[in-house]
């Protein structure tokens, strides 16, 4: 992942609080090292900046990640930030617990590497080639070898999905909500393979469980809006698209589709200064309609094609004046 992707990622909010943390955190510890050098304290200070700095990467990222992901990010930076707390408590000991904390989050990150499964790279070389069957074949092999693991029916689930294979992807992620039934992960993708199959009601109910257990995600919130959007409930569409925008949604092309169908939906309740009000600021994220279109070009996007395309199309002209918040109702 590049600048670029990782900013895209974390979204415009999250990456301007890292920003100016990072540049205060150095800002700081080097006007310390200037100003009071020499000073025994100076360095337990700098330790307890350094610190505060990686304990709000990891509520950061956390915010990002999916729970197998948070549990990885607890694994590889948890320990050191305890041993980096306690250099910060016992000055005389900053050296060896500061140097024992930053040292635990560097191996960590390769032991973390490491334990990325040769089945998942060789199932999705296979992906990049368009051969599902065999990238299926792969997971099957796992599956049988760990079948307690959510996140390999997770990753089989998506792989049916882009073979087409629905009604095996739907056992994939009722397996998933099995074995973790308090995450949002495994009702996220029943919701989003109901909605592929164009049963709105079933995609609503599993996408109202994911927001349930979730409800400060902003993907349950956006998933749900677009199924409202598609069954007419206007006001429970608009509700739920103002959760997902005010949950820091990454990605301009998200942006995008979640004021084009609150657009939509403002104009179906007639609320028309509300929808012009919408389309001004959708403006901004112009450029993610590129984004989409670039996306659809590629063989694996077929599901998110059938689903949205004709949707980046309408709101590509609502962009450039073809058609009015009116016409949306």
């Amino acid at each position: 992942m590049n600048l670029a992707q990782l900013t895209n990622w974390l979204g415009p909010g999250h990456t301007r609080l890292l920003v100016t943390l990072l540049v205060g955190v150095g800002l700081g510890s080097l006007g310390l090292q200037v100003a009071f050098a020499g000073e025994d304290w100076v360095l337990t200070v700098q330790l307890a900046l350094v610190w505060l700095l990686f304990v709000a990467l990891a509520v950061i990222l956390g915010s990002r990640l999916p729970r197998l992901g948070r549990r990885r990010l607890v694994i590889g930076l948890g320990p050191g930030l305890v041993l980096l707390g306690l250099g910060v408590l016992l000055p005389d000991m900053v050296l060896f617990f500061g140097g024992a904390g930053l040292g635990w989050m560097m191996a960590a990150q390769f032991v973390l590497r490491g334990r990325v499964r040769m089945e998942y790279q060789t199932a999705i070389r296979h992906l990049r080639q368009g051969e599902y069957k065999e990238a299926v074949a792969v997971m099957d092999t796992l599956i049988k070898a760990e079948p307690d693991t959510p996140e390999h029916y997770r990753f089989r689930a998506e792989l049916s999905r882009l073979s087409g294979r629905l009604d095996r992807a739907i056992a994939d992620y009722k397996r998933v909500v099995e074995l973790e039934p308090d995450a949002a992960v495994g009702y996220t993708g029943l919701a989003e393979v109901h909605a592929q199959q164009a049963d709105y009601g079933g995609a609503r109910a599993y996408a109202l469980q994911a927001l349930e257990r979730e409800p400060r995600s902003w993907l349950a919130a956006y998933n749900l809006g677009l199924i409202e959007d598609r069954l007419g409930y206007a006001e429970e569409a608009v509700k739920h698209l103002d959760m997902a925008l005010a949950a820091n949604m990454p990605h301009r092309r998200y942006h995008l589709m979640a004021r084009f169908w609150r657009i939509r939906n403002l104009s179906r309740l007639d609320r028309m200064d509300d929808a012009q009000q919408q389309l001004d600021t959708m403006r901004r994220y112009a450029a993610g309609v590129q984004d989409w279109l670039i996306i659809f070009e590629n063989a694996q996007a077929a599901p998110l094609r059938g689903m949205l395309e004709a949707d980046v199309q309408s709101a590509q002209k609502l962009l450039d004046g073809t058609i009015s918040p009116d016409m949306l109702g």
